[in-house]
């Protein structure tokens, strides 16, 4: 025998209100954070929303003030280190506690359509990873909704993220503690975006261009040994005689650096040194175990996750442009065996 059970119907304002005693508009806009209400009329329509399992539309509530609760997480198509997921669920779990969602979006960079449709969910903010131009953020807070970070790059004329670049400088200073090499940016072969490889390349450029040197070559090298060491030997050759300096993109690349180097007859750090980004696990259990510059991620989440209950909270002081991050306890030079 079928037995047809009918889903219970989902509670509305009108059933809240009728609960407590108080019109539909009094419940939305005291469940919309309005505190010009009584406690105890506030505290009435909050008991009646919890035993009617009553949660609020999300349209309804945008319809009311022009945006939604919802903060969109916006990330480039690109080759991350092992911090990704760990931002998002910081990210995620402030913004469940400020009551508001997140959406994940993966994304080109300086993507129309990526932006139009963040602009149709109204969404109260953006956390911007890297997707947006200077021009796309700035319509994004004229619509009203907040964005953190403020990031800049090379591309639209103003300085790129000071992290990144120091990131860059870091590595180049280490690089050249023990002695004079010819810089290489070791940039990762991906199809993929590459959101932070140009302000950190422009850091080791600037580095450089401070102690006189020559600009870093910028060969692109693939996760496989056998493109890594024909990648390597091409620069090797350009280079000459003198040992290399290779700023990697990441651990994973310096990795593959090493290797390369190694299936080349190359030293390391002697004839080859080799710093990475990230700190992975892995670039740490390695032999020789990487020099790395690690980037203090949840530090960074930490201010982002603040504005965002700053937002929640609907506080003035809610201000992008307020970062002012000490590079110091940010990153930290993980010295290891490739330098």
């Amino acid at each position: 025998m079928t037995v047809d059970v009918q889903p219970s119907r989902r509670a509305t304002s009108k059933d809240v209100a009728a609960s407590a005693g108080v019109s539909r508009s009094t419940v939305s806009q005291i469940l919309n954070g309005d505190e010009r209400f009584p406690e105890e009329t506030r505290a009435r329509v909050r008991a009646a929303a919890d035993a009617l399992n009553y949660r609020p539309s999300r349209a309804g509530r945008a319809l009311v003030t022009g945006l939604s609760d919802i903060v969109v997480v916006v990330v480039p198509h690109a080759t991350f280190g092992p911090h990704l997921q760990d931002s998002v669920d910081r990210i995620t779990g402030a913004s469940a506690t400020a009551g508001m969602s997140v959406v994940v979006r993966f994304a080109r960079m300086q993507d129309e359509t990526t932006l139009t449709s963040v602009l149709d969910l109204r969404p109260a903010a953006v956390v911007d990873f890297g997707v947006f131009t200077s021009a796309q953020r700035e319509r994004i807070q004229a619509s009203g909704t907040f964005i953190v970070p403020r990031r800049a790059y090379v591309a639209d004329g103003a300085d790129p993220d000071p992290i990144d670049i120091e990131i860059g400088r870091i590595q180049v200073r280490e690089l050249l503690r023990s002695g004079p090499r010819r810089l290489v940016y070791a940039a990762l072969a991906d199809k993929r975006l590459d959101p932070f490889g140009p302000p950190r390349l422009e850091g080791i450029r600037r580095e450089a261009r401070d102690r006189g040197l020559d600009a870093p070559l910028t060969p692109r090298i693939p996760l496989d040994v056998g493109g890594a060491v024909r990648a390597l030997k091409e620069a090797r050759d350009e280079a000459g005689p003198a040992p290399l300096g290779i700023c990697a993109y990441n651990d994973d690349v310096a990795i593959a650096v090493v290797a390369a180097g190694r299936a080349l007859g190359l030293r390391i750090p002697e004839d080859v040194a080799v710093i990475g980004v990230d700190k992975t696990a892995v670039g740490q259990l390695v032999s020789p175990r990487l020099s790395t510059v690690a980037i203090d991620q949840p530090l960074l989440m930490d201010a982002f996750v603040q504005d965002l209950a700053a937002l929640a909270a609907r506080r003035a002081d809610a201000d992008p442009e307020r970062y002012e991050f000490d590079l110091d306890r940010v990153l930290e030079l993980v010295r290891g065996e490739t330098t």
